[in-house]
């Protein structure tokens, strides 16, 4: 038992150093990374939609996930979506720039949350509650002054942002007990 918990304190440490690493890509080569955000969500949402449609399309009432019309809207829609991205990316950019926006309020709440209800005192409750306040932050940042900050100014941010909160992963993952290491945050 002590080993698979042990397995995964390293797999969430090891996953906050890609995060760390990709900071520091989002850094150096700040255009290209929004390109490839922009080209890798429109094909990403094109593909995804293809699987759901087929789903939708060929399996039987009882083995679907959700109701038929569901699986088809949902596949429809993400064909739209992934057709506009690929045609308009710097319209998507855009929504991408929101959609981190919300992602970064929404993930720091919910670091603030598990600091406060599941973390132990101390140093991983102080860790959560800095990564919580700094994903807040940076969330109304993006979400109220978009105007402020061009897509590659915000890309860099968020290279900073990644590299905070990786770092702040890593030393939670070293300073909270193993059977601990995994919070249930969605980050």
């Amino acid at each position: 038992m002590e080993t698979s918990v042990s397995s995964s304190n390293k797999s969430f440490m090891w996953t906050r150093v890609l995060v760390v690493l990709l900071g520091i890509v989002a850094l150096l080569w700040s255009g290209y990374i929004l390109d490839i955000m922009v080209y890798f969500f429109a094909f990403f949402a094109i593909i995804g939609s293809i699987g759901t449609l087929a789903v939708g399309v060929s399996y039987s009432k009882e083995q679907l996930p959700a109701p038929r019309w569901a699986m088809l809207l949902l596949g429809i829609l993400g064909l739209i979506i992934g057709v506009a991205t690929v045609a308009s990316p710097v319209f998507m950019a855009v929504a991408i720039i929101y959609f981190i926006g919300a992602w970064a309020l929404v993930t720091g709440v919910g670091d603030l949350v598990i600091a406060f209800t599941q973390a132990p005192a101390g140093n991983p409750r102080l860790i959560l509650v800095v990564s919580g306040i700094i994903s807040v932050l940076f969330g109304l940042l993006v979400l109220f002054n978009p105007p402020l900050l061009t897509a590659i100014l915000l890309v860099q941010v968020l290279g900073i942002y990644a590299i905070l909160i990786g770092l702040l992963g890593v030393g939670y993952s070293m300073t909270v007990p193993s059977e601990e290491a995994a919070p249930k945050a969605a980050a």
